[in-house]
């Protein structure tokens, strides 16, 4: 399996490039908490038959990228996409996050235009502390009991409630082949998070958001995008939609990832 070396990280990364083509625009992917890189994977096969780029991973913790036992924040987060991008040679790219990796991406666009030329923020979480006591009953939980938990319960309480059970599956998958520690981890990212500095983002933003979206509430992407500076700037919400997007409804996000870099362009 590839990996990078980002400092004192092992990164498990995957990078899927157009055959044959030279490639019009590199995305770089962030998935959120309990999740991974195979989050995005039906995103960027779509994204590669179009001529794209697009570079997907399992941030430090999750997935098979090996807990360090380290604390994180949204800043080393973000310096891990950027250490990546520069390993792999990408002097810039548009930045796509889910759920926690949506203030990964927000913290990006706000404080390295040089290098994210726009971003895709999909069920952005808005960091609030009321939030806290939730997340430290979730690292109570797993400490005691494992991904077991949160495996029997976020697919049935976080998706929409019309998602196939295929959806809820994958989602299952994906928390079960956490590491408890890392899970725990990335709670506290969460827990610890301050909101980007939404008003100096100049470049575009599109906000993508669930109709059904009880983990990132649509209120919280609204006032997100109201603090947005930029003036190119786009908030679609997803019917019958939770928020596991690019699980739930894979076709229409690519789709309108697709129909935002045409409009910037």
């Amino acid at each position: 399996m590839p990996y990078l070396q980002i400092g004192y990280k092992k990164i498990h990364y995957a990078d899927l490039k157009p055959d044959g083509n030279e490639a019009r625009e590199t995305f770089i992917c962030v998935h959120g908490l309990g999740s991974s890189q195979d989050y995005y994977h039906a995103i960027a096969l779509g994204l590669k038959a179009h001529n794209f780029r697009c570079i997907i991973f399992d941030t430090t913790g999750a997935g098979r990228s090996p807990y360090t036992h380290i604390e994180q924040s949204i800043e080393t987060l973000s310096n891990d996409v950027l250490g990546i991008m520069d390993q792999l040679e990408v002097p810039k790219a548009i930045v796509v996050g889910h759920s926690m990796g949506g203030i990964v991406a927000a913290h990006l666009a706000a404080e390295h235009n040089d290098r994210i030329l726009a971003a895709v923020l999909i069920g952005p979480v808005y960091p609030n502390l009321s939030v806290a006591p939730m997340f430290e009953k979730r690292i109570e939980i797993v400490t005691r009991e494992g991904m077991e938990a949160m495996a029997n319960t976020v697919p049935y309480a976080a998706p929409a409630k019309g998602a196939s059970p295929l959806a809820r599956s994958f989602i299952r998958e994906l928390l079960l082949g956490q590491d408890p520690a890392g899970y725990c981890s990335n709670c506290r990212v969460i827990i610890n998070a301050k909101p980007p500095s939404y008003s100096k983002i100049s470049v575009p933003i599109l906000i993508l958001a669930g109709e059904e979206d009880n983990s990132a509430p649509l209120a919280g992407c609204k006032k997100m995008f109201e603090e947005m500076g930029t003036t190119e700037k786009k908030l679609e919400i997803m019917k019958g939609v939770g928020h596991w997007q690019c699980v739930e409804a894979f076709e229409e996000v690519g789709k309108q990832i697709l129909a935002f870099y045409h409009e910037i362009q």
